[in-house]
């Protein structure tokens, strides 16, 4: 019986530490765009801001203090950045305009696991 209760002890542990927060798990990736959609042709004359701040780590940071790493990357249309970096939670740019734009998010927490998420910006016809 002692051997079984042993086994049973060493398995519930063996389970808990599994189960730990402090496992690695990726944070959540989330983007804003403000606002979604730009004239075609803009010509870089809209500011559009880029909204990382409702990321999160909810599992290993429940209480959000850790802080959060984020990259931007944005294909498909000419992008200036002008408030702000790549690396910035609240980048502001501008676009050309010509075609619409992929705009993807990489956030990385204070244990170096990562998650992505993409938004695309839409072009309006005048």
């Amino acid at each position: 019986m002692a051997r079984w209760t042993a086994r049973l002890a060493a398995l519930a542990a063996l389970v808990a530490g599994a189960c730990s927060a402090e496992d690695g798990h990726p944070p959540l990736a989330r983007i804003e765009l403000t606002p979604g959609a730009i004239l075609e042709n803009d010509g870089f004359q809209t500011e559009v801001t880029l909204d990382a701040t409702t990321s999160a780590d909810p599992i290993d940071d429940p209480a959000g203090t850790a802080p959060l790493t984020y990259a931007w990357t944005i294909t498909g249309d000419e992008v200036r950045f002008e408030r702000g970096r790549a690396t910035s939670p609240t980048p502001v740019v501008r676009f050309r305009g010509d075609r619409p734009a992929t705009i993807e998010l990489t956030v990385t927490d204070a244990d170096g696991a990562t998650a992505s998420a993409v938004a695309h910006l839409q072009l309006t016809v005048r």
